[in-house]
């Protein structure tokens, strides 16, 4: 549920006067809302108001700033693709719960990368060989292994990649992302992927633009753990294979996209306990971590907002779900990777399946992303704060005549 401030609050709060407030309301700085139909009184939205106090305080401390610049800080890297605002985002100025709702997950494939009349559609057959011979050579393992091996095979055999160009990258993102998907239907196919995965996972038609529309949400989110690390990766010089294997790692951690694993303990709790309600109740009461609940850039994530508001309650996990919400208050809105795993058990989906749609839409991002750095054409190098034990002054002065003597 989105908070509010009363005028006196908000305005405590920020350290200004009411009439500050209303012009920072004027600038589009805060929102403000009636407190009823036809009022004169207004409520503000806490969540822009708490910004506006946080980025005073950062901007007044530069250094605190960037201390805290790593942990869902101050931005420090310029990017074209995502903008986070506090109710949704946007790819290159596109509002992706719109295009959720419209596009298909190859048409945003064209917003994120770029149009090129060059841009291919299918990836190279020579290319498809080499991730076969590879699959062979690992049958039985599981899908993120599989996958890290082809990425090998790959990064090894395409040494067009290594000319850094747009049109290199974006044919090895297409190898990526066909690759992956090889993996997981088991055959190449040039249809569109939510039709394949609607195919391979026996739905119904009509639920390929849910498929569509979740791949889009969960395309790009600005400078996440695993874009952050394809970024480093790509700036030190590797090709968008190394890069992408080097995200995969950090993708599948538990605290980031691994984090569906610990949704889906919950919902077993849930099984034994009866329903999801319990399940959180009992955890709420014990003081234990609740994975899925409450995002940190939003009051409620839109990308979950909008696959709740569509995913079919066959099963009675939405039920769950919202009961949960409505009778405990205090309980922070679901995640994107909560709603996947809603997602999953409605829709009856292999194990992970989950999972799997989240990093087969990241994969998008990711090489925009890696594109992005390329162009930048220089590492990615930040400095550390040295916190450690500091030598004494006659330390360093015998060491260095030491050195110099030696």
């Amino acid at each position: 549920m989105t908070r509010y401030y009363s005028a006196n609050e908000a305005s405590e709060r920020l350290g200004v006067s009411r009439n500050t407030l209303y012009s920072y309301v004027s600038r589009g700085l805060i929102r403000s809302e009636p407190t009823a139909p036809k009022s004169k009184t207004c409520k503000y939205h806490a969540l822009d108001v708490d910004r506006m106090v946080t980025n005073s305080g950062l901007y007044k401390t530069p250094a605190k700033a960037l201390q805290g610049s790593t942990a869902w800080g101050v931005p420090i890297m310029e990017s074209a693709i995502t903008m986070i605002d506090t109710e949704t985002f946007y790819y290159r100025g596109h509002c992706v719960p719109v295009l959720a709702l419209e596009q298909s997950f190859e048409e945003v494939l064209t917003i994120l990368w770029g149009k090129s009349d060059k841009q291919p559609t299918v990836p190279d057959s020579s290319l498809q060989r080499i991730a076969d011979n590879a699959l062979k050579q690992r049958s039985g393992n599981s899908t993120v292994d599989l996958f890290l091996h082809v990425l090998a095979q790959l990064n090894h055999a395409d040494v067009r990649t290594y000319s850094f160009s747009r049109e290199s990258t974006i044919s090895a993102g297409v190898m990526m992302i066909s690759s992956f998907l090889r993996i997981l239907t088991g055959r190449w196919s040039a249809r569109r992927i939510a039709e394949q995965l609607t195919e391979v996972w026996q739905l119904d038609h009509s639920l390929a633009q849910l498929i569509d529309s979740a791949l889009i949400l969960v395309a790009d989110h600005e400078l996440n753990i695993s874009t952050f690390t394809a970024r480093c990766t790509a700036s030190a010089g590797c090709s968008p294979y190394a890069a992408v294997a080097a995200a995969t790692h950090a993708f599948w951690g538990r605290r980031h996209g691994g984090n569906t694993e610990r949704i889906r303990g919950l919902f077993d709790e849930a099984y034994g306990k009866g329903s999801l309600y319990e399940a959180i109740k009992s955890r709420m009461k014990r003081g234990e971590a609740l994975p899925g609940f409450g995002h940190k850039l939003y009051d409620e994530d839109p990308r979950s907002r909008f696959l709740l508001s569509r995913i079919p309650d066959t099963r009675g996990y939405m039920a769950q779900t919202f009961e949960a919400l409505e009778k405990l208050p205090g309980l922070s809105y679901p995640t994107v990777d909560f709603a996947l795993v809603v997602m999953e058990k409605e829709l009856s989906l292999p194990e992970r399946s989950g999972s799997f749609l989240f990093y087969l839409g990241r994969l998008a991002g990711l090489v925009a992303h890696i594109m992005e750095q390329y162009a930048e054409n220089q590492p990615i190098r930040p400095r550390a704060k040295y916190t450690g034990a500091i030598p004494a002054k006659n330390e360093i002065a015998g060491l260095a005549v030491q050195a110099l003597t030696a």
